[in-house]
């Protein structure tokens, strides 16, 4: 290979750096493609063109371009890091695994690594229980929402008060919640309090009668917002579900504990898209509808609004 090829193949993986800063990836895309065809070994060009087929949908293909990135650079954490990111989405777990262990073997601390293997052993698990469901109609269409009213019992809410949280604004996380509000980890659910157990034992009740079938949980939480916080248009269906054949069998629920103040300009509407469905919430307004449904909402109330959210797959 000429020196002057690899000059020139630098020179188009920059204009392809400019271009995908730009979010112009089709751009992008095609000056990596040619600074491959003038450097096969250029793993950095291997590597983003995983990223833009990662970030498009298209992750048999990002896949490829990863391996080939690590085929060449051999001690390349972000590409194995990346490639177990992408088979994990693929439903192909074992294969993600090897590649965050390795990932750990080079970088011993890299903190996302060891979440990520939790998160792969959590999914190893549900895979086990919840098996697809062939030529399964949705009992809950986005047509057709899941609504009931269940009395909330204040020390519920006490209770909530008393469990840590983390502000939205300060988590550092991406999150489709914004705002001044504070929110739980995932295992709400798994609170041993007297009060949650018997919250937990009468929704899984609910849920069960609504999807007419076993569930899983997979994350329980609760939110606080208070003035000027709501949620970004966001559905809780990932990758990983899609590839797992998971559409018809996975759900979405929210229970309103305290709508706040519903005088305010944002008075906390739930929004739901694909139809479009308007939903005032009142207290003790439980809904459910499948996770594939984008929904959004915006607070701006003085008092504190207060929710729990669950997303939870039926199974036979």
């Amino acid at each position: 290979m000429s020196d002057a090829n690899i000059k020139k193949s630098i020179d188009l993986y920059n204009e392809g750096l400019i271009c995908a800063k730009k979010k112009d990836f089709k751009s992008a895309e095609e000056l990596y493609l040619k600074a491959i065809k003038l450097n096969s070994e250029f793993f950095q060009a291997h590597y983003n063109l995983g990223n833009i087929n990662k970030n498009s949908g298209k992750l048999n293909e990002a896949v490829n371009y990863f391996q080939k990135s690590i085929e060449i650079k051999s001690d390349f954490t972000n590409g194995y890091y990346n490639l177990g990111n992408t088979l994990k989405m693929l439903g192909k777990l074992e294969e993600a695994e090897k590649n965050f262990d390795k990932v750990l073997e080079l970088n011993p601390n890299l903190e996302e690594a060891k979440e990520n293997l939790q998160i792969i052993s959590e999914l190893r698990e549900l895979k086990s229980i919840v098996k697809p469901i062939k030529n399964n109609k949705k009992i809950i269409t986005n047509t057709n929402t899941f609504k009931i009213l269940r009395e909330v019992d204040s020390s519920l809410i006490d209770e909530l008060y008393k469990i840590r949280t983390l502000e939205l604004d300060k988590s550092g996380l991406y999150d489709a919640r914004y705002g001044n509000g504070k929110f739980s980890n995932f295992e709400l659910l798994q609170n041993e309090s007297n009060v949650i157990k018997k919250t937990k034992h009468d929704l899984v009740k609910i849920m069960e009668e609504a999807v007419k079938a076993k569930i899983y949980i997979k994350e329980s939480f609760f939110n606080i917002f208070k003035t000027g916080s709501g949620v970004r248009p966001h559905a809780h269906f990932s990758d990983f579900d899609k590839n797992m054949g998971y559409e018809y069998q996975k759900f979405s629920l929210v229970y309103y504990l305290s709508v706040g103040d519903q005088k305010s300009s944002e008075p906390g509407i739930l929004n739901l898209y694909d139809p479009k469905k308007e939903i005032l919430p009142s207290d003790g307004l439980l809904l459910i509808f499948p996770a594939t449904q984008k929904h959004s909402a915006s607070y701006n109330g003085r008092k504190d609004r207060i929710m729990i959210g669950i997303n939870f797959y039926s199974y036979n």
